[in-house]
């Protein structure tokens, strides 16, 4: 079902984890745009060879703007395989917009989406099987449905008076329990109940006023470079987490949640440059110390 702010639809943030026995109906029931723009929308068993791609949707005339994109997803011919959906733009390079780990004998939910930040004469949605195994695939209720920059903002702004505000009566009264009406009140914010971060680097180290400003305003970040692989390990088996430890004793210190980086990335150019001249047993065991790490 899909439900409407006052000049657009609001966001679905449904999301599903477990592989279901039949899929879901599709989000916003369809979105629109599949149909009104699509050349090919017939939805059915599709076969991959190896590392393949297959171009399930053409579409025409698509404006800027923000879309949310989500299909159900499910394979024939191996127990699982990773399926990345992506899009290419006016013959642009692809982009990635959403990725499942699908399974065979049920329906596993991918959902994702992209931004456009010009019109597109031509933009072709397609799947990859990104693990190259020789599977089938079909598709089931997928949805792409676009958001106005001023709709997206209205959706921000309809989901913090929903979810992060709260009404709240206040009663004043004197020591002897006496109501004071005409009472001036003040409120000051002493914590935040929801994460406000930002990413920092290692010159935040004995850098008081970099750190007095991000205490100011955050309780979360990010560390920019200092836990990524080729930072901490730039020499094959020399690790250095020094910055690193500095900045959690910062944080810590200061109740500063932090998130970490991704143990290993897909591009190369975010591996250690050593890592990539690895194969067999030495790749496994670089790999395997990382974790471990």
């Amino acid at each position: 079902m899909a439900f409407f702010v006052e000049d657009g639809p609001v966001y679905d943030s449904s999301a599903f984890t477990e592989c279901k026995a039949y899929p879901e109906e599709a989000l916003y029931n369809g979105g629109g745009i599949l149909h009104d723009h699509a050349a090919n929308v017939e939805l059915g068993h599709r076969p991959f060879h190896g590392d393949s791609y297959t171009t399930d949707f053409s579409l025409h005339n698509l404006s800027r703007g923000i879309f949310t994109f989500s299909a159900w997803i499910t394979i024939m011919g191996a127990d699982s395989s990773l399926i990345r959906a992506g899009l290419t733009a006016d013959s642009t390079m692809s982009d990635c917009i959403g990725t499942v780990l699908a399974k065979q004998g049920c329906w596993s939910f991918l959902k994702g989406g992209f931004i456009l930040n010009s019109p597109s004469n031509l933009s072709l949605l397609y799947f990859q099987n990104a693990d190259g195994k020789e599977i089938n695939m079909s598709i089931a209720n997928p949805s792409l449905q676009r958001f106005t920059d001023e709709q997206w903002r209205l959706n921000q702004q309809f989901r913090i008076n929903e979810e992060r505000k709260r009404f709240v009566t206040l009663h004043v009264s004197d020591l002897l329990g006496e109501r004071l009406d005409g009472a001036a009140i003040t409120v000051q914010q002493t914590s935040r109940e929801f994460p406000i971060g930002s990413a920092i680097a290692d010159t935040i180290i004995g850098n008081l006023p970099y750190q007095n400003w991000f205490l100011k305003r955050f309780n979360a970040a990010v560390f920019e470079n200092e836990l990524k692989w080729y930072t901490t390990e730039p020499q094959p088996w020399k690790t250095n987490y020094t910055a690193a430890d500095q900045m959690l004793e910062f944080t810590r210190a200061n109740q500063i949640t932090v998130r970490g980086h991704n143990i290993f990335w897909e591009d190369p150019k975010y591996t250690p440059a050593w890592v990539l001249n690895l194969t067999g047993p030495k790749l496994r065991s670089a790999v395997d110390a990382q974790i471990r790490v």
